[in-house]
């Protein structure tokens, strides 16, 4: 397998077989993976485990590799945010890759049992700076103009 080529032979296996297979370790909560050298990581998402809302302070490229679609929503002003599928059925609209800007909210989870990422920087991975959201926070959408309140003439809060 290259470095951040889909590889549909680690599709069938367990998330368990998986990790075995390509020496992956569960990601803590200040990096990106398992690391393969200094500017690329292998990421495994596994159901139930989310990438919470947060940014770095570097470009990054994800890639989809095995297992189910991912789905990664991300915002660059923390207003307008955007979502899309990683995964390999362009016919259902799914993406092969992502380029996130430095700066860029994103969050993301597995869309089934487990999906793989390869996620790639032109600068060190461990140098990058990473910024979390609250818990609580997401992109919010500014109100339409005129309106202060967010609701809609007509609208009950």
């Amino acid at each position: 397998m290259g470095l951040a080529e889909r590889d549909e032979s680690l599709d069938s296996l367990s998330i368990d077989a998986l990790r075995e297979r390509l020496h992956l370790t569960p990601p803590s909560d200040d990096n990106l993976g398992t690391l393969l050298d200094d500017c690329q990581a292998l990421l495994v998402l596994p159901v139930g485990d989310i990438i919470p809302w947060q940014n770095y302070s570097g470009e990054l490229q994800l890639t989809f590799i095995a297992g189910a679609p991912a789905a990664l929503s991300w915002s660059a002003d923390g207003h307008d945010a955007q979502a899309t599928h990683l995964g390999s059925a362009p016919h259902l609209h799914q993406k092969p890759e992502l380029a996130i800007a430095a700066k860029t909210w994103f969050a993301g989870e597995t869309l089934g049992t487990w999906s793989l990422l390869h996620v790639a920087s032109p600068t060190p991975l461990a140098t990058l700076l990473c910024e979390k959201a609250a818990d609580d926070w997401f992109p919010k959408p500014r109100a339409p103009h005129g309106l202060s309140s967010g609701f809609h003439k007509g609208t009950k809060p």
